[in-house]
């Protein structure tokens, strides 16, 4: 059974707004856990203090609002840790270790991390040492910290399925090591939302869930071509416990991310009041 509190919002949309729009609205939509989207305008990992991250954490707390995984940036800018540029390994390296701390500060007991793209014509052998290496020693760190890792596949990363996901979190074998699904990629990747469930198992432990038409990735669930009912219906079966975060993008989501994200919560609302979930807050 789904629970309207594993609706998480997050502030992935919101790059127009100030940090404290934001949290205005997510208390318009009556939401109590959110996802931090570590980038700019709301915090920047390579030029963010410590003091900026507990001053968010303090932020939600006041309104009430649990920070449930903390995402930095790491698509647009170039990060991997399994390239075979040491330079970008390296400074990839520093960027996940900062982001662990920035975490840690706001109050985050998970961040969500890839392994990184490589370069097209490069040993894949050789692109998963990496990335085992880069992963377990930011896992370690992890410990160290008391946040634990949620690993994303990509499929134009190293860990690219779910079933590299399965293997990354049994070669490292730490329980701050776990995984997390994101519809999209497990639509691109022709994956099973019931086998995956079951592959991850108790290592699923977040969720990006998200919409897509083709050539139009990170829609607010109904927006696009996805079944998003089905989904919801297998982690319902599958006993799924943590949180789903819409994790949207696009440029009128911009222009409009209080309306964008709505949608998307009011979606999942809907589907849980009509099969016997629990919608109060």
């Amino acid at each position: 059974m789904l629970k309207k509190e594993q609706i998480a919002g997050n502030n992935f949309a919101y790059l127009r707004c100030t940090f404290e729009e934001f949290i205005a609205s997510m208390e318009r939509l009556d939401i109590h856990a959110i996802e931090l989207y570590a980038a700019s305008p709301h915090l920047f990992v390579p030029e963010s203090t410590n003091a900026q991250a507990r001053n968010i954490g303090r932020q939600l707390r006041e309104a009430e609002i649990k920070p449930i995984c903390f995402t930095a940036e790491q698509c647009m800018y170039p990060v991997s840790l399994s390239t075979e540029d040491e330079l970008v390994r390296r400074r990839s390296m520093r960027y996940y270790m900062r982001s662990l701390e920035l975490a840690q500060e706001a109050g985050c007991p998970r961040m969500q991390m890839i392994s990184g793209q490589c370069y097209l014509h490069s040993r894949p052998e050789e692109n998963w040492a990496r990335a085992v290496d880069g992963i377990g020693a930011v896992t370690e760190r992890a410990r160290e910290l008391g946040v634990q890792i949620v690993l994303e596949a990509d499929p134009a990363c190293s860990v690219a399925t779910l079933q590299d996901t399965r293997r990354m979190i049994d070669t490292i074998g730490s329980p701050y090591l776990t995984g997390m699904i994101d519809t999209n990629e497990m639509y691109n990747n022709g994956e099973d939302i019931r086998e995956s469930i079951r592959l991850l198992g108790p290592d699923l432990q977040h969720m990006h869930f998200i919409d897509l038409k083709p050539g139009v990735p990170c829609l607010t669930p109904g927006d696009g071509i996805l079944p998003m009912e089905d989904y919801l219906e297998a982690l319902a079966e599958g006993g799924y416990e943590a949180y789903l975060s819409p994790e949207l993008w696009g440029w009128s989501y911009l222009n409009d991310p209080h309306g964008a994200l709505e949608r998307g919560v009011r979606y999942i609302e809907n589907w849980i009041e009509r099969n016997g979930g629990t919608a109060d807050a």
